[in-house]
């Protein structure tokens, strides 16, 4: 606790919403990861549609992966969006930081929902990462009984997935927090109530069970893959590769949180460029851990593609029928009985 402290302490004194970068600079860098993470963002949203739409329709979503998928794109678009909508922009647009600084650098409540929130679905995603890895482990090694077993226990692991995460952001719903940028970077700080209660133990206990599991599960369907491949359905090879990208993501994305939390704070502050290089490489690897699996199912599967295809068709259609009925002409005759 007295680090953490003497951590917001030292962030207090040197508050600034200057990167050390022109203003159009940072604009540019922002323009950037929106155009990608909006259009993929809006390719997630239409595949999570899409599975809650045919799920009890179509065979190619009747998988309990799709379930686990489903879960994971919600926590994956409302962390994308709680991200955007204040991390992101108060660290890459002047002049809304220097804003939002008078009024959120003191330690109140006013940011605590938000950053319960953010944290919540941090964890969450860890966590429907790691049951995705599980489901593709027992697709590819036990194929007789993944179906029935995943039939069973699939609401089960749906509910630790949201459950679990409050038992680590619990902290911070009851803390005060505050918001205070470092050389243009936003963050926010919680207090801590007891030393023994912090969000970091839950990022080691879950990152690193979810880690370990998943370089092990990748390393053996890859193998399992390039023996038996040829006599799987080609879903299943797809959502396995699928869960591999993810999984590769999810391991660069704390690789770079390890270097962050093993760099000393003062060697950000005095070399710029680092700060720099480390954040945009962390927003970069994050995205791409959170966005890569629907991109890569959509790439390799065909079925896939068509049932998403045909979902929009559907949708439009639909829209289009319902104008045209609204547009026709309707003749009202009154009728008076007496």
């Amino acid at each position: 606790m007295v680090e953490i402290d003497a951590a917001t302490e030292f962030l207090r004194a040197r508050i600034s919403c200057d990167s050390g970068d022109t203003d159009f600079s940072q604009y540019m860098k922002f323009g950037i990861q929106l155009g990608y993470v909006v259009p993929f963002g809006l390719l997630y949203f239409s595949f999570l549609m899409a599975i809650l739409r045919r799920r009890r329709h179509c065979e190619v979503f009747e998988d309990s992966f799709f379930a686990l998928h489903a879960v994971d794109g919600v926590l994956t678009l409302t962390f994308l969006i709680l991200d955007i909508s204040f991390i992101r922009i108060n660290t890459y647009v002047r002049p809304i930081c220097e804003y939002f600084v008078p009024l959120l650098k003191d330690d109140s409540y006013n940011l605590t929902p938000y950053f319960t929130i953010y944290l919540y679905a941090q964890f969450a995603k860890m966590l429907s990462t790691l049951m995705m890895s599980i489901n593709r482990y027992t697709s590819v090694n036990y194929p007789l009984v993944h179906k029935s077993m995943w039939i069973q226990h699939c609401p089960k692991a749906i509910v630790a997935i949201l459950l679990i995460p409050l038992l680590f952001v619990w902290p911070v719903a009851i803390a005060k927090t505050c918001f205070l940028p470092n050389k243009g970077q936003a963050l926010i700080m919680y207090e801590h109530h007891f030393r023994w209660a912090r969000t970091s133990f839950g990022r080691i206990l879950i990152g690193g069970s979810t880690l370990i599991f998943t370089i092990f599960s990748s390393i053996v369907t890859t193998y399992k893959l390039s023996k038996l491949g040829k006599h799987m359905r080609r879903v299943e090879v797809s959502l396995t590769i699928a869960t591999i990208f993810m999984s590769f993501g999810f391991a660069l994305m704390l690789i770079v949180q390890v270097v962050q939390l093993v760099v000393p704070l003062n060697t950000f502050i005095d070399d710029p460029w680092l700060a720099t290089f480390l954040l945009g490489g962390t927003q970069f690897v994050n995205d791409f851990y959170m966005l890569s699996g629907p991109v890569v199912l959509l790439i390799l599967d065909r079925k896939i593609r068509k049932s998403i295809l045909h979902s929009s068709l559907r949708r439009s259609n639909s829209n289009k029928r319902i104008l045209e009925v609204s547009a026709r002409p309707v003749t009202i005759t009154e009728t008076h009985m007496f």
